[in-house]
């Protein structure tokens, strides 16, 4: 059937080839079959308070319209599902200092769909610029 070693390892690549495109295919079909998108997806804090307050619009894109649930990494926040699968959105009032993880579940089955990250960001305190000249200089 082969002649040479060199032509079996051909074979054995090409095999490796066809197993990673059929995996590299299906990821990109799972990609497209749900986005999780957060508005706005960051919130700067300042010196004076070390916790942001925010209302958060979580909407979504579904292939297959289905009941879908969000849950987070912030233990304040409840687990939300839908009764409707033609809701595609959520307003959620947050206040934290952490980033938060959201995830967007299939309600029939548990299984992840996407994903998206709120980041929390401390906005830079003012730098108090140096005078340069001396204060006894004459020019």
């Amino acid at each position: 059937m082969f002649n040479s070693s060199s032509s079996l390892s051909y074979y054995f690549i090409g095999i490796f080839i066809l197993f990673i495109g059929a995996f590299t295919v299906k990821a990109d079909t799972l990609e497209q079959q749900a986005q999780l998108s957060a508005t706005p997806n960051f919130c700067l804090t300042d010196d004076q308070f070390n916790y942001c307050e925010i209302d958060l619009l979580l909407t979504w894109n579904l292939v297959n319209e289905e009941l879908v649930c969000i849950i987070s990494d912030y233990q304040t926040i409840p687990r939300w599902c839908s009764d409707d699968p033609s809701v595609k959105s959520v307003k959620l009032t947050i206040k934290t200092d952490k980033d938060i993880q959201f995830v967007l579940v299939s309600k029939n089955n548990n299984h992840t769909l996407a994903g998206v990250k709120l980041k929390i960001t401390k906005a830079a305190s003012q730098q108090v610029r140096r005078r340069y000249r001396n204060p006894w200089s004459l020019f």
